[in-house]
């Protein structure tokens, strides 16, 4: 899928995944956040087959988790009691409340994880470098921070397992040592690499004029058309989110999950945008099966 997304102009697929995490975190209900998440999970799918979300499997399944229990632990409101822990209510609006948070979080770690497979550092300047240079720096590192981090992380852990120093083996006090080396180790490699990054753009005098591009894009029809789609979409629904729509309140007393025709309306539209991505491959593969 990435192929023919890729063909894009660089705004339509930035524009695709804000408003893709716009929409995760405002339309908090269990069956927009359903849906969602598995429209994200197979556009993940189609881009790498998993191999990115398989890198962050250990943190969505402990955020999920973590979740789901704190809200409970430390929120007693709500009418319907599931259990007692000792003198703590556990109440299914607090269930409710958490697990739809962690969809919601879940959802945009695996939108972040595509937006790194399709939207390149090279594309990122294209659009903010000659506006706000130093914003589009900034972002650039922000968003490609947590994967670098990851990856001299797991170059540090290979030469401590060389020298035969092991996070995962002996008593707890060694391994939160180890741990803190590790971590030290990790910030002092990201700060050194910083500073040359800064004094080697720097040296090169960006952000002091005009800046060209190493890829020219060209904005098509077809972008103008996806942009229309888009934003038209996304204004549909957020017009309709502010006037409750596509929003499950919990406290003091929870709806019901029942959705009207207009909050299946709006559904709809959800569905459209962030299925937009699955909708230009499955155009691409239609036009190749007629045009072979």
């Amino acid at each position: 899928m990435k192929e023919r997304f890729e063909k894009f102009h660089p705004f339509i697929p930035f524009l695709f995944y804000v408003g893709a995490v716009s929409l995760l975190l405002l339309l908090l209900h269990p069956f927009y956040l359903g849906v969602g998440l598995l429209l994200i999970l197979i556009i993940n799918f189609f881009h790498d087959r998993f191999q990115g979300l398989k890198r962050w499997l250990f943190l969505i399944i402990t955020s999920f988790i973590l979740m789901i229990v704190i809200n409970p632990l430390f929120n007693e409101r709500g009418r319907h009691l599931l259990f007692e822990v000792g003198q703590h209510r556990v109440t299914l609006e607090a269930v409710v409340y958490g697990g739809m948070n962690a969809m919601s979080i879940i959802g945009v770690i695996a939108v972040f994880v595509s937006y790194n497979v399709i939207m390149t550092p090279n594309k990122l300047l294209f659009l903010f470098a000659k506006i706000l240079p130093q914003f589009a720096v900034l972002l650039m590192l922000t968003l490609r921070f947590i994967p670098l981090m990851r990856r001299r992380l797991e170059e540090i852990s290979v030469v401590q397992r060389s020298k035969g120093i092991f996070v995962n083996q002996g008593k707890w006090s060694f391994r939160i040592k180890t741990g803190m080396l590790y971590v030290q180790a990790l910030l002092t490699y990201s700060l050194e690499e910083a500073i040359q990054t800064a004094d080697s753009m720097k040296a090169r005098g960006y952000g002091n004029g005009p800046r060209s591009s190493y890829e020219y894009f060209k904005f098509k029809k077809t972008d103008a058309a996806a942009v229309v789609f888009l934003v038209g979409l996304f204004v549909f629904i957020l017009f309709n989110r502010v006037h409750g729509l596509g929003y499950l309140t919990i406290y003091p007393i929870m709806e019901t999950w029942q959705l009207t025709s207009m909050d299946t309306f709006v559904l709809a539209g959800y569905i459209l945008f962030l299925s937009f991505p699955i909708i230009i491959e499955a155009g691409g593969l239609f036009r190749w099966r007629i045009l072979n």
